[in-house]
C-alpha cells in the first residue's frame, strides 16, 4: 500500500502538468531496490521503491573457540563458554642452579636463594676469608679459610723474601761479580785466566810430534768450523834484486789477508791487500755462497762490487793440513824459511830468552824476544782453555813481521749482494795447443785445476767468428760462424769453405763448468765443391771466443788476475804463517 501510495504521490505532478505516457514510463523505470546487500539491487534505480529482498542469515556453530582449550572446536563460530583447560601444578620454589651449594633438584621455580663454595672446603664463599694459610710462611693468618697465593717466604732469613730473590755470583773476585745479587751462587762465578808460564808451556808444547804447537794447532783448527774471521800479515824485506825505486819503505813489501767463513749460511770472506814498497798496493775482496760471488778489485772507495755466480759452492780450509802434501812448493822460499818458521823451528817455549806475561781485561798477553835470532814475539789468548786471539813475530830492527789474529765478526758484513752489476764468469784455461794436418785444423785446450766457478753449461756460449778487417787494416764488425752452448757437447756446422766441428767435454758429467773440462774446434777443408785458395772466406781470420748468456758478456769479466792468483798467495801465506805448517 505504502509503494502505491508513493507511486500516486509522484506521477500526480506529472499528471497535473500533463506529462506525456513516456514521462510516466521512465518515472516507473527509475524506481527499485538501491540496497546493494540486497539479493534484487538494481544498479539502475534511483528511487527505492521498498521491494528488497534480503538473504537469511547464517546459522551459528556454537562450540568451543579458543585454541589453547582441551575443547577447542575449530568449525565453531559462536563460542558457548564451554572451553576447558588443563590443571596446572602448584610452583616449588628453591635453587635451581646445579653447580650452587644448596641446589634444590625437585624445585621449579628459583627463588634467588642459591648460595655457594667454589672450593669445596665446606664453608661458603660469602664466609671465606681470604689470606695465607701456610704456617711455614712468614705472614700466615690463622683466621683465613682460604689462600690467596699471598704467602711470602725467606727460608735464609735475609730479609728477602724467596720470590723476590736475585741469584748471582756474590764472590768479588770473580769475573761476573753481581753487586745486586741477594742469593749467592757460586756455581755462576766465572773467574780470569791468567796464564803461568807452566800454562804457558803447554800451550806451546807438542805433545804429539807433528810440527805443530798443541794450543796453537787446536785454536786455528776450530775456526774452520765457526763463524771466525781471521787476518793475516805478511811484511817482508825486500831482496836487492827484488828492490823497487821508491821514495819511502824502499825495502819492503807486505801481504794483509782477511779470512772468514760463516758455516751456517756457507758463505765465505777473503780480502786481501798487496803492498809493494809501500806505495804501490793491490786490493781484492772476494764473498762467496750458495747465492753467487761478489768481487771487489780496490779499495772500499775507488773498486766497484760485482756480482757473478759459482753454481757449486766451495769451501776449502785454509787452516786443515793436507797430510802428504807436496806442492812443489818446498824450494829455495822454503829453505829460507820464515819470521815465522824460524818461530815454530826452535822450540817455540824456549824460543825466546823470557817470557813476560800479563793479564788485562779478560785478555793475556805473552811476549817474548830472541837477541840471538833477532825476533820479537807476542802472543794474544783469551779465555780457559785458552784461545789464540793474537800471534805476532817481528824482527828486532827492521820492517819483517808476520801475524795472525782473530778478529770479531760482527765487524764484517758477510752476505751476497744480488743486485750488483753481473759479471761473467772467467774460464781458466791451460794446455792450450793449435794443430795444423794441412786439411784440418785443431784447436784445444783445458780448463786449469785453478779455475773455481762452476757455472751451469747451459749459460755459456762457443762461438767462432771470422773477422773482417777494414781498408786501413783495423777490426771491423766480424761475422758469426757458428755457435754451441756447451751442454750440446758437439755440433758441427759446414760454410762455404768448411767444415767445422765443435765439441766440449763435461769431464766429471757435473753439468758445471770445472777443472779438467776441455774443449777441441776443427776445421777441415770441404771435400765437395771446395772453395779457391783464392777466396777471401777462406782467407780470413778466425777468434773462439766464449760468450757468458747470464752476464750477456764474453767470459773473462773485469777481474785480472782474479781469484786463482789471490787464492794461490792465500794459500801458501796460510800454509806457512799460522801453525808452521811445512813439507820436508
Amino acid at each position: 500500500m505504502r509503494s502505491f501510495l508513493i507511486g500516486i504521490i509522484l506521477t500526480l505532478p506529472i499528471l497535473m502538468a500533463g506529462c506525456t505516457d513516456d514521462d510516466l514510463n521512465d518515472a516507473q523505470q527509475s524506481m527499485g531496490c538501491t540496497y546493494a546487500e540486497a539479493i534484487n539491487f538494481n544498479s539502475s534505480s534511483n528511487i527505492d521503491d521498498g521491494s528488497c529482498v534480503y538473504p537469511d542469515p547464517p546459522v551459528s556453530i556454537l562450540g568451543c573457540m579458543y585454541s589453547d582449550a582441551l575443547n577447542h572446536n575449530p568449525s565453531a563460530t559462536e563460542d558457548d563458554g564451554s572451553c576447558r583447560y588443563p590443571v596446572v601444578p602448584e610452583p616449588v620454589p628453591g635453587c635451581t642452579y646445579s653447580d650452587a651449594y644448596n641446589y634444590n633438584m625437585n624445585a621449579t621455580e628459583d627463588d634467588g636463594s642459591c648460595v655457594y663454595d667454589s672450593d669445596g672446603d665446606g664453608i661458603i664463599d660469602e664466609f671465606e676469608v681470604l689470606g695465607c694459610t701456610d704456617v711455614d710462611a712468614n705472614n700466615h693468618n690463622s683466621s683465613s679459610t682460604s689462600d690467596d697465593g699471598s704467602c711470602d717466604y725467606d727460608q735464609d732469613d735475609d730479609g728477602v723474601y724467596d720470590w723476590a730473590e736475585e741469584e748471582g755470583c756474590t764472590d768479588t773476585n770473580a769475573t761476573n761479580y753481581d753487586s745486586s745479587s741477594t742469593e749467592g751462587n757460586q756455581s755462576m762465578c766465572e773467574y780470569p785466566f791468567v796464564m803461568t808460564l807452566l800454562d804457558l808451556e803447554t800451550f806451546l808444547a807438542d805433545s804429539d810430534d807433528d810440527g805443530d804447537p798443541d794450543g796453537l794447532e787446536n785454536s786455528v783448527d776450530a775456526l774452520g768450523n765457526d763463524t771466525a774471521f781471521l787476518r793475516v800479515i805478511v811484511v817482508d824485506e825486500a831482496t836487492e834484486e827484488d828492490g823497487l825505486e821508491s821514495d819511502s819503505n824502499a825495502n819492503t813489501t807486505s801481504v794483509e789477508i782477511i779470512y772468514g767463513h760463516d758455516p751456517e749460511n756457507e758463505i765465505t770472506y777473503y780480502g786481501m791487500v798487496m803492498r809493494f814498497m809501500g806505495d804501490i798496493s793491490m786490493e781484492q775482496t772476494t764473498v762467496q755462497g750458495p747465492d753467487g760471488i761478489n768481487y771487489r778489485i780496490g779499495s772500499t772507495t775507488s773498486g766497484s762490487w760485482y756480482f757473478a755466480r759459482d753454481e757449486v759452492y766451495q769451501y776449502e780450509n785454509p787452516f786443515l793440513e793436507d797430510e802428504g802434501e807436496d806442492d812443489g812448493g818446498g824450494g829455495e822460499d822454503e829453505e829460507d824459511g820464515s819470521l815465522c818458521d824460524e818461530f815454530f823451528d826452535n822450540d817455540p817455549f824456549n824460543w825466546a830468552d823470557n817470557w813476560t806475561l800479563s793479564y788485562d781485561n779478560g785478555v793475556n798477553t805473552i811476549e817474548g824476544r830472541s837477541e840471538a835470532l833477532g825476533f820479537d814475539a807476542r802472543i794474544e789468548l783469551v779465555g780457559s782453555t785458552p784461545n789464540l786471539k793474537l800471534l805476532r813475530i817481528s824482527s828486532i830492527e827492521g820492517m819483517e813481521r808476520c801475524s795472525i789474529e782473530i778478529l770479531d765478526a760482527g765487524l764484517m758484513d758477510i752476505a751476497i749482494d744480488t743486485s750488483l752489476p753481473r759479471t761473467s764468469m772467467t774460464l781458466k784455461i791451460e794446455n792450450e795447443i793449435e794443430e795444423d794436418s794441412g786439411s784440418t785444423k785443431t784447436w784445444s785446450a783445458d780448463l786449469s785445476e785453478e779455475h773455481f766457478e762452476e757455472v751451469n753449461l747451459d749459460e755459456i756460449a762457443m762461438q767462432v767468428f771470422a773477422i773482417e778487417e777494414d781498408s786501413e787494416g783495423g777490426s771491423s764488425e766480424n761475422e758469426l760462424v757458428m755457435e754451441m752452448l756447451l751442454s750440446e757437447q758437439t755440433s758441427t756446422y759446414t760454410d762455404q769453405c768448411y767444415q767445422w766441428t765443435l765439441s766440449w767435454s763435461d769431464n766429471d758429467n757435473d753439468g758445471y763448468t770445472s777443472a779438467g773440462d776441455a774443449y777441441a774446434i776443427s776445421r777441415t777443408e770441404k771435400v765437395i765443391d771446395p772453395c779457391a785458395d783464392d777466396d777471401e772466406y777462406r782467407n780470413k781470420n778466425f777468434q773462439i771466443v766464449f760468450y757468458d748468456l747470464w752476464a750477456d758478456m764474453p767470459t773473462g769479466g773485469v777481474f785480472t788476475p782474479g781469484f786463482g792468483l789471490f787464492a794461490a798467495i792465500s794459500t801458501i801465506l796460510a800454509s806457512s804463517v799460522v801453525i808452521g805448517r811445512r813439507v820436508d
